[in-house]
């Protein structure tokens, strides 16, 4: 059994996977869509040279933000790691937010007809502003079947075939005939619960930690190659909400709310997904690391991941 963890953003996922990895001598293998990117670090909560110093970190800077990087890429590279890992006889932690990678690592693929909240979400934001025919003649590119079937005002089911592409490079049209691929391993899950509004709190704190850290003058580092409103990488939360401040279209202050409200309304997404879709055992990170620690890392022990 390979020890997974995962929680909404904000939570202390991260905190707690580089404890159990450094008492353990683990790596981590994450299970964040987002670290993926290159040179979008301050916005994701990627870990600095510090902590990959201290612990091995899979399956971050792997692409640019102008690429897709699909669910079936990341349920291959995660399996190849463990792979690798375990003929070196090493053991890792799978760590990370992004609910449908976890699920997949799990469940294995093939069929998929899910796709991350976040997603969805930038998807129903541009067909507010672009409207549902623009997004129609999008998903007409990507998925004529699909598009075929679907009215060019139907804007949920235009929404979630588009999803479905963007997360995992596949048309639902064919997914949906897609033989399984089941995984080859069996995780012992934690997932981090917390009071709702302490897990805001910690939310805007942390974006306002982001925002001093330097995340604006990253997003522009990154405007500044060339990458645009419609390169995969920026449409992330955090980085998406720039844009109507560079269009002057809204003040720097607003800007920095909306990645605060995006950021809560993604929480409560991830809180639903892993309280319903998600199955192991829940631990209230409310009570601080201290006391949960000894519980996760017992918890761990006992699954005999071995």
């Amino acid at each position: 059994m390979i020890p997974a963890l995962t929680g909404p953003t904000a939570s202390g996922k991260s905190a707690l996977a580089m404890a159990l990895s450094q008492e353990c001598g683990w790596d981590i293998v994450s299970c964040d869509s987002r670290q993926v990117y290159r040179g979008m670090d301050i916005g994701t909560a990627k870990p600095d040279q510090s902590e990959q110093s201290l612990v091995r970190h899979w399956l971050i800077d792997l692409i640019e933000p102008s690429e897709t990087y699909s669910l079936y890429r990341y349920f291959s590279d995660a399996e190849g790691v463990i792979d690798q890992l375990h003929t070196k006889g090493k053991r890792c932690i799978v760590c990370g937010g992004t609910g449908l990678y976890m699920r997949t690592l799990i469940d294995g693929v093939g069929g998929q007809e899910e796709s991350d909240p976040e997603i969805r979400d930038m998807l129903t934001q541009r067909a507010v502003l672009e409207g549902t025919e623009k997004m129609h003649d999008e998903l007409k590119k990507v998925d004529p079947v699909s598009a075929s079937k679907i009215h060019s005002n139907d804007a949920q089911r235009i929404i979630r075939a588009l999803a479905v592409y963007c997360q995992t490079g596949k048309p639902l049209s064919l997914l949906q005939k897609i033989k399984e691929r089941p995984g080859r391993y069996k995780y012992s899950v934690v997932k981090l619960t917390i009071d709702r509004d302490r897990l805001y709190e910690q939310i805007n704190k942390r974006v306002d930690a982001m925002i001093s850290m330097g995340l604006y003058d990253e997003f522009r580092m990154l405007v500044k190659k060339g990458y645009t409103a419609d390169s995969p990488g920026l449409q992330c939360v955090g980085y998406r909400e720039f844009f109507p401040y560079e269009q002057a279209a809204i003040s720097f202050h607003d800007a920095v709310e909306l990645i605060k409200r995006n950021t809560r309304r993604f929480a409560k997404r991830q809180v639903t997904w892993f309280a319903h879709q998600q199955d192991g055992i829940e631990v209230d990170i409310s009570r601080g690391m201290d006391a949960v620690l000894p519980v996760i890392r017992n918890f761990y022990k006992e699954s005999s991941f071995d």
